[in-house]
């Protein structure tokens, strides 16, 4: 399953960074409130997030390792968890380009493999989680240009 998407932010690339970096930040971003993050150590993270979905909800848990970090251009990691009971493993990172002093263009790829049951359904389950994380970019986007707007005010 590939999942990707980009977006342009009005807020500087040090203030997307520092949210991005710092998953319980990031997830606080979410407006349904449906994530969850539980520091282990530095580089890694139990993270659990609820997609809405037409059917049901979706749960997935997931073992989060960061594998690299750029500050402030480039944070990938490493997942392994479940999926509806299923395992699921795979890669993420996000990219930040400074378009200009208060404009950043976040790009952002995951792959994941599930397997067990679900392995057969990746088109089916790919949909719900790609719209979560776009709606969870959408939430991140509007709460980091609001601090950016009230910043400059």
């Amino acid at each position: 399953m590939h999942l990707s998407g980009e977006s342009e932010v009005a807020a500087g690339r040090r203030r997307v960074w520092e949210t991005i970096s710092n998953p319980n930040r990031a997830a606080a971003s979410n407006s349904s409130g449906l994530a969850q993050v539980q520091k282990i150590d530095d580089t890694h993270y139990k993270v659990s997030v609820t997609a809405p979905s037409s059917v049901m909800p979706i749960t997935v848990v997931l073992d989060l390792m960061l594998t690299d970090v750029d500050e402030p251009s480039r944070i990938a990691a490493k997942i392994e968890g479940a999926i509806m009971g299923g395992p699921i493993n795979g890669t993420g990172s996000i990219e930040l380009a400074e378009l200009g002093p208060k404009l950043t263009r976040a790009t952002w790829v995951a792959d994941a493999t599930l397997g067990g049951l679900l392995g057969g359904f990746d088109a089916m389950v790919q949909g719900p989680v790609q719209n979560a994380a776009d709606e969870a970019f959408a939430s991140l986007k509007a709460r980091l240009e609001a601090e950016e707007a009230a910043a400059g005010a």
